[in-house]
């Protein structure tokens, strides 16, 4: 059965990697350098006005988006922010456009001292360009960092996180430039939002490293005689790692068991449909098809109030004893966790356990 049925997981909707340039391979690298040295060294060679030199170089040639990134680059660590300016202008007008552009053209414009409406029009443009695509919008925020410009960097992945809080790139593009910035606050938003919304393939792995930078942040801010800083760390961990409900179905066997979830909206929650719209995930799966022990798992981090309907499908294989085990936790790491466990035969229909939910702290969803 596992060789014909295909699992997919939804966070394959939104594959986008954001781009690493220290991993490029050194001939690319090399020749992305070689292009950048000639582009500028065209430019600077000119005796047209900036704006006319820029658009003669840029007209009749195409450049990838790393090429005229490292130009830039090169002009504003000179600090040229006047030419990076006219380049990055250049390049839209010459139909080279990038996302990464607009919010790097607003950047140089502000260390130029170019008005506020000039720079105001640009990022409404950008805006325009990225058309709400939040792969594009990270994209830009690992350029940003690329500039230093961490505040701007975590404003747009902040951005992006809300449009979609699902996707584990988001949160470890976040991550990264939270580091970078050694700012306490996006420390703290970038890993509590890791605990709260990464389920994807090795959540585990990254739930413990935010917990472990947490904690050492906090014992930072104490040290510091930073107390304040250091309640908000223990209290955003606390928060961040209760779970409103969480389902674990475990069997022993080869058979193939399908775990779904009827949350109190109706909203189902399935292999077919493995994130619902209240936040509900199935984060563990299996096909069966090999002798061992097999678990599916569903998780609701902030569950609405109301009762849950879980269902328990035997699809085909062999169960050791005939009878899965249902765990479900309410509540977990809180004051008011209460967990149950029952053993429940599979075979000749379907299992069906009703839970109810009180102190869910989901909003209601329609």
């Amino acid at each position: 059965m596992s060789g014909v049925r295909h699992r997919r997981s939804p966070y394959r909707l939104v594959s986008y990697q954001p781009p690493k340039r220290p991993q490029q391979r050194p001939d690319r690298n090399a020749r992305t350098e070689e292009r950048a040295t000639e582009l500028l060294a065209e430019v600077s060679e000119s005796n047209e006005a900036l704006p006319n030199a820029w658009d003669s170089a840029l007209k009749d040639k195409r450049f990838r988006a790393d090429d005229l990134l490292s130009a830039i680059g090169r002009l504003h660590d000179q600090k040229n922010f006047e030419s990076a300016i006219e380049g990055i202008q250049s390049a839209l007008r010459n139909d080279q456009a990038q996302t990464w552009m607009y919010d790097v053209l607003a950047m140089e414009m502000k260390l130029a001292n170019r008005p506020q409406d000039q720079i105001d029009r640009v990022l409404l443009s950008r805006i325009d360009f990225a058309a709400g695509n939040e792969a594009q919008m990270l994209i830009t925020a690992s350029y940003m960092a690329r500039f230093g410009a961490y505040d701007q960097a975590i404003a747009i992945c902040r951005e992006a996180a809300k449009r979609n809080p699902w996707q584990p790139t988001t949160w470890g593009l976040a991550r990264r430039l939270a580091d970078g910035s050694q700012n306490p606050e996006a420390i703290i938003w970038s890993r509590i939002g890791t605990i709260r919304h990464v389920w994807a393939d090795g959540f585990e792995d990254e739930h413990a490293e935010a917990v472990t930078v947490l904690r050492d942040l906090e014992r930072k801010m104490t040290a510091a005689e930073n107390p304040k800083m250091a309640s908000t760390v223990r209290t955003a961990i606390q928060s961040a790692n209760a779970r409103d409900l969480r389902i674990r179905v475990s069997w022993v066997g080869d058979a193939d068991i399908d775990l779904v979830v009827i949350e109190p909206n109706g909203q189902r929650c399935s292999r077919k449909s493995r994130l619902t719209s209240n936040g509900g995930m199935l984060i563990r799966q299996s096909d069966g098809g090999k002798q061992g022990r097999h678990t599916e798992e569903y998780v609701c981090v902030e569950a609405q109030s109301g009762e849950y309907e879980i269902k328990i499908r035997y699809i085909l294989g062999r169960v050791i004893t005939g009878k899965v085990k249902v765990e479900v936790i309410r509540y977990q790491n809180t004051d008011h966790e209460k967990s149950m466990s029952v053993a429940t035969e599979v075979i000749e229909h379907d299992a069906t356990i009703k839970v109810l939910v009180e102190r869910g702290r989901g909003a209601a969803q329609k």
